[in-house]
């Protein structure tokens, strides 16, 4: 019988990793108790960060997923981030009335050992043991490195300047920036959908 190699049993770890077999998943919510189905005209989406290539993939990637909805930096480039006076007035005249904020809170590392394992033969005598050791198979034990990424996303309704649903999403070694958008906001679409506020 043929056992893996520890260096097959390594990469295939290595792989399942980068590959971004991630999952996501909805670890916490809250809605406004008086939301009704969402219906907005004209969605802001927008990414928090500080790196603007990564918010303008992510904006674009959330604006092709969310129907009616634009990128916040090429919508509204000069969109004030100081001043919520100046950002009201600027959204207004751009008629939104709904925005989806998301922003990463979180990225942890874990490490998880699998034990290797070991077959040995029987060797009741020396001649035994010799012709045994050389069949024996053996696996070391092996590291494998999981990142779980941690996102907040926030649905406001700009109309009324309120918070209507929040949640958070948790992603198992995502692999890019893309898969995390992808699998972030199929995992909160689903959220909505099992609370009745989008069809």
């Amino acid at each position: 019988m043929r056992h893996p190699s520890p260096l097959i049993l390594c990469l295939a770890a290595t792989l399942a990793c980068a590959s971004g077999g991630g999952t996501t998943s909805v670890t916490t919510s809250w809605r406004d108790p008086s939301a009704g189905m969402l219906s907005f005209h004209r969605i802001l989406a927008a990414y928090v960060t500080n790196d603007p290539a990564v918010r303008r993939s992510v904006e674009d990637k959330l604006s092709r997923k969310i129907p009616n909805s634009f990128p916040a930096y090429s919508a509204v480039p000069n969109l004030s981030l100081t001043d919520p006076q100046k950002a009201r007035e600027q959204l207004r005249d751009k008629l939104f009335d709904g925005a989806v904020v998301m922003r990463v809170v979180d990225v942890e590392n874990q490490q998880v050992y699998v034990p290797g394992s070991a077959w040995y033969a029987p060797y009741p005598s020396f001649y035994g043991y010799w012709g045994a050791s050389w069949g024996m198979v053996q696996s070391p034990g092996y590291v494998i490195n999981n990142k779980y990424v941690t996102v907040e996303t926030a649905i406001y309704s700009i109309k009324d300047d309120k918070l209507v649903w929040a949640g958070r999403t948790r992603t198992q070694n995502p692999g890019s920036a893309g898969k995390l958008v992808d699998e972030t906001v199929d995992a909160v679409a689903k959220e909505l959908r099992s609370q009745q506020l989008i069809p």
